[in-house]
């Protein structure tokens, strides 16, 4: 099959699942083109991109001075107009018609004919993308996660463009619920979940007692302020906790500030972003992984984070919440621990409980692995994508 990946932004180090994704396309010998609307600024990405060979297209920021570019025969394509039809600002159909030039411009290009289009995230710039399916007359499909679906505000387009969709993909059966009921109900939804690869993740014998690890940018849905509260009351129980703390983000002076508040400053140690290498050695080293997932103000909310995969994978038993679709991963008191989100007294007890557990810890620890496994296995999870993209042509 040739697919043809739309993107707002590749690669990105948040987004390691649709990488992932298309190395395990490529491998099943799909061929795949990516046409991403940015190239992220990152000095880390993650290695499987350095091996992977395949056609990738930026398409540039639209100007006013590009509006000569919409007279042409395929912006003007009477299959594309008949879908520019929905409310939104002028400068922003403008903008699709062009980034949905541009895309037809690349896939022109490439060597082979493509079967279908797909796109992860669900916002106004993917009426360019629809565009394009609609010039070549080939299947649409649309991964939705979490940001795209609850932050507010929801754009009124949002129906539109699902319902335009010949299926939708989402990552938990939370979202499904979510979409049938607000957004499409008519359109076919499959369930895959962003997987990981757990042969990259090989947990050895050398866990330090007393580490306590998160990985995560730093924004308001992970509850990070809430993370630092727990450290603080469970150091009242292991004075010698060391929390190690990987990621970045807008909120890092706020967090460096609550640690010092909290004076918890000999506790916490704060590594920015690291290379995969050193990410698997902080997974492996640390006795719990902790993320208390939160519902943002905004509505926004995390699906099911990957980061929680790669801790189970490696055998290091999770503390998060029951927000959004993470009790499909996380089987409270089997291969981790959940607590009510905003309760740094429960997520500190949760802590500590795994810190002392003995056995107990053993067996979450094998729990964790064999979920990751069996059911978030980025290999099995390409195949029921596969499986999508294939129905989507009979829609």
């Amino acid at each position: 099959m040739n697919i043809v990946y739309y993107l707002s932004s590749f690669p990105k180090l948040s987004e390691s699942f649709v990488l992932n994704e298309i190395c395990e396309l490529v491998q099943n010998g799909h061929n795949v083109a990516v046409c991403a609307l940015n190239k992220p600024d990152e000095n880390i990405v993650h290695e499987e991109f350095n091996e992977l060979d395949i056609p990738i297209n930026y398409i540039r920021t639209p100007s006013f001075t590009d509006v000569t570019e919409l007279f042409s025969t395929e912006a003007l394509h009477p299959r594309i107009l008949k879908n520019a039809f929905y409310r939104a600002p002028p400068k922003h159909h403008a903008g699709n018609l062009f980034r949905a030039k541009q895309c037809i411009k690349f896939v022109d290009s490439l060597c082979w004919e493509p079967d279908l289009f797909h796109s992860h995230f669900v916002g106004l710039s993917r009426f360019g993308v629809q565009y394009a399916s609609e010039y070549y007359q080939i299947p649409l499909t649309i991964t939705a996660h979490a940001i795209d679906l609850y932050k507010e505000p929801v754009g009124v387009y949002m129906s539109t463009l699902l319902q335009r969709a010949n299926r939708i993909v989402t990552i938990s059966k939370y979202n499904k619920d979510h979409i049938k009921k607000n957004f499409a109900s008519d359109t076919p939804i499959d369930i895959v979940r962003a997987g990981i690869r757990p042969e990259k993740f090989a947990p050895t014998e050398g866990t330090e007692p007393n580490r306590l690890l998160t990985i995560s940018r730093f924004v308001e849905k992970k509850g990070l302020p809430y993370a630092l509260e727990a450290v603080k009351i469970a150091t009242e129980e292991i004075p010698e906790l060391e929390y190690h703390i990987i990621g970045s983000g807008d909120l890092k002076s706020n967090l460096v500030q609550k640690v010092e508040q909290l004076g918890i400053d000999e506790n916490v140690v704060f590594l920015d972003n690291v290379s995969d290498q050193r990410l698997v050695t902080e997974l492996d080293e640390a006795r719990c992984f902790l993320l208390p997932c939160v519902i943002a103000e905004s509505g926004d909310r995390d699906g099911i984070p990957v980061a929680l995969m790669e801790a189970m994978a490696m055998k290091t038993p999770p503390v998060s919440t029951t927000v959004s679709g993470i009790p499909e991963l996380i089987d409270h008191e089997q291969n981790g621990l959940l607590t009510e989100p905003r309760n740094p007294e429960a997520t500190s007890e949760a802590i500590v409980s795994l810190f002392e557990a003995g056995s107990d810890w053993t067996a979450y620890a094998e729990h964790a692995r064999e979920k990751v496994v069996a059911e978030f296995n980025i290999e099995k999870e390409a195949e029921k994508l596969e499986a999508t993209f294939r129905s989507s042509q009979y829609n």
